[in-house]
């Protein structure tokens, strides 16, 4: 894929602001300050804990019995069925997240639980992949001697991919310092922002480096749907994030998509590989975070018109296979 600048997307004011604030240069990059945030499980500037699974906020993973009765208004939450995938053993031994915040986004999504200066840069600091992965394991020892486990390093934001080497380079220091066997790196991604930071970035990796990245979970919530103004955008994400070897899981948080842009959705998806319709999540988005009290409210949808089963039908005509009939983590991307 060639992504140059005008591949896909608009070099908008706020891109090229976000990137300039995420990159800081020779190694370092801004992430927000959590304890200035009002965020939750925030343990010191770096890091705060994540609870993936949780059945009183509705966060469940397919593993669960009553996922599959409550998946029109429950939030597909399945990180920890892909570390233990990678790790061994079973999700529940993989429920905590450590997560960092890059300090800029270039996107304003309404239901973002981040407040909006957190997404421009206010109440940054800076630092390395080094020093993110060193408060990451002093973190993991104080949980450790607390009887818990922390595997899961996951960067968030903000949008980690306006920084496409900083994601690299804590993979490779996670390697470097042998903790692939313990530790999952796992990116939550807009996409959209990957072209240009790719192209800004210089990197190149060979196919060795591309296969070793298939280890690096992204997550990648599709903002905006086919037909709208950033979708080329996000599709040439999609495709240079496979390029580069990602191992790729996308979601819509469909609550106020129609069902032509649903179906559309899956045609675009299964051009680009056929393996990411079966892998995508269709959440609901109901959250109740601090930061989206006066932001936009989407009602409950009747059952029969929930998103996920919209996409039950859109999947069962167009391969036969129903909607998370197969884990995600085992459909194959080519």
């Amino acid at each position: 894929m060639d992504a140059s600048p005008g591949s896909g997307a608009k070099e908008r004011p706020i891109l090229l602001r976000a990137h300039r604030i995420v990159n800081i240069g020779g190694g370092d990059y801004a992430f927000t300050d959590l304890r200035k945030t009002d965020l939750g499980g925030v343990q010191g500037r770096q890091f705060r804990f994540f609870t993936p699974v949780r059945r009183d906020r509705m966060r469940l993973p397919t593993s669960l019995p009553e996922f599959a009765g409550l998946r029109h208004v429950a939030n597909l939450s399945d990180s920890p069925v892909t570390v233990a995938a990678e790790l061994g053993g079973h999700w529940s031994e993989y429920n905590l997240a450590a997560i960092t915040h890059v300090a800029a986004c270039n996107f304003r999504c309404s239901y973002c639980y981040v407040d909006y200066r957190h997404l421009a840069g206010q109440d940054a600091f800076i630092t390395s992949a080094d020093g993110v992965v060193d408060e990451f394991l002093a973190l993991r020892r104080t949980a450790e001697a607390a009887g818990k486990q922390l595997s899961l390093l996951r960067v968030s934001g903000g949008e980690p991919l306006l920084a496409p080497s900083l994601v690299i380079e804590i993979y490779r220091c996670l390697a470097a310092r042998d903790l692939l066997g313990s530790v999952v790196l796992k990116v939550e991604s807009n996409l959209s922002a990957l072209p240009y930071a790719w192209q800004q970035s210089g990197l190149r990796l060979s196919a060795a480096e591309r296969e070793e990245l298939r280890r690096v979970k992204v997550h990648t919530t599709l903002h905006h749907p086919p037909g709208s103004g950033d979708w080329p955008a996000i599709r040439d994400g999609i495709v240079l994030a496979l390029e580069l070897g990602f191992d790729l899981f996308p979601a819509v948080g469909a609550s106020d998509w129609t069902a032509e842009q649903l179906d559309r959705t899956f045609h675009e998806l299964a051009l680009i590989s056929p393996g990411l319709p079966q892998r995508l999540a269709v959440r609901p988005f109901h959250l109740d975070y601090p930061a989206l009290a006066d932001r936009r409210k989407l009602p409950l949808p009747n059952e029969s018109e929930a998103p996920s089963m919209v996409w039950e039908e859109i999947l069962r005509r167009h391969t036969g296979v129903g909607y998370l009939d197969e884990p995600r983590h085992l459909v194959p991307l080519s």
